[in-house]
């Protein structure tokens, strides 16, 4: 396991942004790094996704915090939990849950450890970290169970893959575009001061969930560019500047 893997830039006090790269070693997924965010109380710290497990997520974070460690899982997929099981306290939303129970390998990246979760996020959970709390909003589409947190010392709504400006891969079998229409409504009305997604560049302004509704109806309706994804076929790449929607062709 790598132990000087991760880009770690700090966005505000008490929270950083660990990248994954991801890029790396799948460059045909077209997207470059998986962000990590790791909230601090005053009591215990929360990391917000563990990545893919290459890198020693726990000694990254123990250069930036020593307080009591849990790690929030905003979905199941392996580049996002991949390090769960070196946390003793793992949350996921219950929908989610399952596939955390089986060790499964990943095809350029090795095997995604077992780790059970040891407890649940419900919509309208609140997460007291001392001084700070975390809540927890049902966000599906990307994932039935995707959740978001709301930071309340920052307005950050750290989002995973429910929106970023890069590659959104929402052609996968668990995505549910009328679902990801609603989460990117909440997303946009939520007043957050930032949305801090799972991908790319980690902190972006609210309106870009606004921009990511108007281009899914554009390229629902045909009024995108777009081509063929050669990594998963059957899906076409839309293109619209600084992102571009993965969807399944009709």
């Amino acid at each position: 396991m790598h132990t000087d893997w991760f880009a770690i830039q700090q966005l505000a006090p008490g929270v950083w942004a660990l990248q994954d790269p991801i890029g790396r070693v799948v460059p045909d997924y077209d997207v470059g790094v998986v962000n990590l965010y790791l909230v601090d109380g005053h009591d215990r710290a929360a990391l917000i996704d563990s990545g893919m497990g290459l890198g020693d997520v726990m000694a990254a974070c123990r250069t930036l915090t020593s307080k009591p460690l849990l790690t929030l899982c905003s979905h199941s997929h392996w580049d996002h939990v991949g390090g769960a099981h070196l946390f003793t306290e793992r949350l996921i939303h219950p929908i989610e849950a399952p596939r955390l129970t089986e060790a499964y390998d990943v095809e350029g990246i090795g095997t995604i450890r077992r780790a059970p979760p040891t407890g649940a996020l419900n919509e309208g959970d609140v997460l007291d970290l001392g001084g700070r709390t975390l809540t927890i909003w049902h966000t599906p589409g990307h994932s039935p169970g995707h959740t978001s947190f709301l930071d309340s010392q920052t307005g950050y709504l750290f989002c995973g893959d429910t929106c970023y400006a890069g590659t959104l891969w929402m052609q996968t079998d668990d995505a549910n575009l009328d679902h990801w229409r609603t989460s990117l409504q909440r997303l946009a009305a939520s007043g957050a001061t930032a949305l801090c997604g799972g991908h790319e560049e980690p902190r972006q302004q609210p309106a870009l969930a606004r921009r990511l509704l108007t281009a899914l109806d554009d390229a629902l309706a045909g009024r995108s560019t777009s081509a063929p994804f050669p990594f998963d076929p059957g899906a076409r790449k839309h293109t619209f500047g600084d992102f571009s929607l993965l969807l399944r062709d009709a």
